[in-house]
């Protein structure tokens, strides 16, 4: 794995994640927990519509880079989607995640360990480009700017960058912050975005899904109780 520094990201996350490895009771983050579970599906048949609205096979023949791939969750899923191991590339700044996003991944996955604002790839490279949670962990506009200006110098002009991040802040946690559709397209200007809301508010999933999976289908269907964006970004004009 190649190592790139980024002393002031790298320094603000790694004491946040260093909190986070304390157990969280319950194992609120686990599938064993049903509103982790009803939350997960949710989102994975929003990314398989996307995928397969797509003009192409990009699962079977594209070239992947997820962005902050953390632990290499999405990159697990892609691969039991149907992704060639091989064609998958993570980049993760904090090198202990990156580590454990090689270690987990199967054979072929190239993980490497750096700051997504400055990808080493060369321009249009990639068919697809997933991003999901990394924005609203940056705090700093030039930073997110810079960023979406990577994302998009690697895609290619006819390769959609997948997003998934949440639109509401979380006043529970000062370390993140939303990011809402109108920050979205001055960040990708000049770009097709679509986006729908999903994910309902998750501290109410959490409580509700053990009970009844039928009450968070139906209080999913009121926008006011979804926190996410789910969508696309492609190159070209942008409409809302």
């Amino acid at each position: 794995m190649q190592t790139v520094q980024s002393d002031f990201e790298r320094d603000r996350l790694e004491p946040i994640w260093e909190q986070r490895k304390i157990p969280v009771p319950q194992n609120i983050y686990g599938l064993s927990n049903p509103g982790q579970l009803f939350m997960l599906q949710e989102r994975e048949r929003g990314v398989l519509d996307i995928l397969r609205e797509m003009d192409r096979d990009v699962l079977r023949n594209g070239k992947i880079l997820e962005v902050g791939c953390g632990s290499g969750v999405w990159i697990r899923d892609l691969v039991r989607w149907g992704a060639n191991p091989g064609n998958i590339t993570g980049v993760e700044l904090l090198p202990e995640r990156a580590a454990t996003a090689q270690r987990l991944s199967p054979a072929g996955v190239c993980i490497h360990c750096g700051d997504a604002r400055t990808l080493m790839f060369p321009d249009e490279s990639f068919d697809l480009v997933i991003q999901s949670t990394v924005f609203t962990s940056i705090l700093d506009p030039l930073a997110q700017i810079q960023l979406a200006k990577e994302m998009l110098r690697v895609l290619k002009q006819d390769g959609i960058i997948l997003w998934y991040d949440f639109y509401r802040d979380n006043p529970w946690n000062p370390d993140v912050r939303g990011v809402k559709k109108r920050e979205i397209l001055r960040l990708f200007p000049a770009c097709h975005v679509q986006l729908r809301s999903m994910t309902l508010l998750p501290p109410l999933v959490r409580m509700v899904a053990p009970v009844s999976w039928l009450a968070c289908q139906v209080l999913s269907l009121v926008p006011l109780l979804r926190t996410h964006y789910l969508g696309t970004i492609r190159k070209g004009l942008r409409y809302e």
